[in-house]
């Protein structure tokens, strides 16, 4: 299947997960020059349908791209979030080569998939893009990530990676590393090694490969090993941690 081309627009892509749900927040990610923002509808409510189409208008006016973690491989989520525009899907906890099947057919329109065909939805802009062009575009045009998140999804890593359609193999750490018994220990010699058989394993399959990590020391890390999709921080954790900084800053003038 044909790639979107932006995935290999550079050598690393890199962009954090959003928790505030404003189009502030977006516009500042793309500002600050990331590559991509991930809203997340899986943790928390943290970010809701609703709030949904003003981000994607943030992140088009600014040029960033704008992902979704949703709840789960559900096709309602799906289907409404690529009628509405947005530029790719992350679909967490994948355990099998029939859920990596079933989260392209929700995804994808024939011959990769069975995704519902609407034209006259925002994605198609309302049936103003002529129909055999969005439904030949719109296969490639979005971002499709698959999240590998447990001991069964490692295992099965050949046969998931060999399904058509997926455009990214993603590996959370920290519920790997919980499925492995070792919940929280992302680094602990036993998870790194099963990220990086992961990792071999999508490079001899000829696909990408994404990680989260929250630490400079991540990035390099995993950059190093060739993972391009390098989902790095989160909004919430971020403004946190300036806040705290700063606030210590102040107080040792303060205190003089």
């Amino acid at each position: 299947m044909e790639k979107n081309p932006w995935l290999h627009s550079k050598e690393y892509l890199v962009g954090p997960f959003v928790r505030l749900a404003r189009p502030e927040v977006v516009e500042m990610l793309a500002m600050a020059g990331y590559d991509f923002a991930v809203l997340d509808l899986e943790h928390g409510g943290a970010v809701n349908m609703n709030d949904v189409y003003s981000l994607i208008l943030a992140a088009e006016n600014r040029g960033i791209k704008l992902m979704a973690r949703i709840p789960g491989n559900n096709e309602t989520y799906i289907k409404w979030l690529l009628d509405l525009g947005i530029s790719g899907l992350q679909i967490p906890h994948i355990k099998t080569a029939d859920d990596a099947r079933r989260a392209v057919s929700y995804a994808k329109f024939h011959p990769l998939g069975e995704r519902g065909l609407c034209r006259f939805v925002r994605a198609a802009e309302f049936s103003n893009i002529p129909r055999e062009d969005y439904v030949r575009n719109a296969n490639t045009g979005s971002v499709i990530i698959l999240q590998i998140e447990g001991v069964e999804g490692a295992g099965n890593i050949d046969e998931i990676s060999a399904i058509d359609g997926v455009d990214i193999i993603f590996v959370g750490p920290y519920d790997l590393s919980q499925s492995m018994g070792l919940t929280g220990q992302i680094w602990h010699p036993d998870v790194v090694k099963e990220i990086t058989r992961i990792i071999d394993v999508c490079k001899r399959r000829g696909i990408l490969t994404g990680v989260f990590t929250d630490t400079p020391e991540g990035i390099r890390h995993w950059s190093s090993l060739g993972v391009k999709y390098l989902n790095y921080r989160i909004d919430t954790e971020m403004f946190l941690d300036f806040a705290r900084k700063s606030k210590a800053e102040i107080q040792s003038f303060l205190n003089g």
